[in-house]
């Protein structure tokens, strides 16, 4: 015969006793648990419509930054565009400084044609200084000759007239 054919036993009986018991002692172990689980939802579920309200914000916030950076995105086009054209002016000054500025070679010939220049004038100068002095000195020799000239005259006898 096999042992399960046969009546239970008060050890049998005991054993299986022993198992509800422990498996009561599981099952509030479980409840306990899942009492935990269930404040751990709750809290979840807060958390969860916390988390709802922040997406909600922040919807708005993304928003707010399209708007700022479209704005943003403009200013820098029209900024870009500004600078661009005062690019082009500065570009264009300096080719017409370009075009008038002279060269280091012109200059220095132009300082050699001024050096020659002024030169030229104190020559100029001095001669003309010369040429007063001499024309000083001619008329005093031309006073002096009429002055001699008129006391030999006046000193002549004058002939009468007939």
């Amino acid at each position: 015969m096999n042992r399960k054919d046969l009546p239970a036993t008060k050890e049998d009986i005991s054993g299986v006793k022993t198992d509800i018991t422990g498996m009561k002692g599981d099952i509030t172990g479980i409840k306990g648990d899942i009492a935990g689980l269930k404040i751990d939802v709750t809290e979840m579920k807060g958390d969860i419509a916390g988390l709802k309200i922040d997406v909600t914000e922040m919807k708005g916030d993304i928003g707010g930054l399209k708007t700022d950076i479209a704005r943003l995105d403009a200013k820098i086009d029209s900024t870009s565009k500004t600078l661009a054209l005062e690019i082009i002016r500065t570009q264009t000054g300096l080719q017409e400084v370009r075009e008038t500025m002279s060269t280091k070679s012109q200059i220095d010939q132009l300082m050699r044609s001024f050096d020659e220049f002024t030169a030229q004038a104190v020559h100029y100068n001095r001669a003309d200084a010369i040429r007063g002095q001499t024309l000083i000195k001619v008329e005093t020799m031309a006073d002096d000759h009429e002055r001699r000239i008129l006391a030999l005259e006046s000193a002549r006898p004058r002939p009468q007239a007939p």
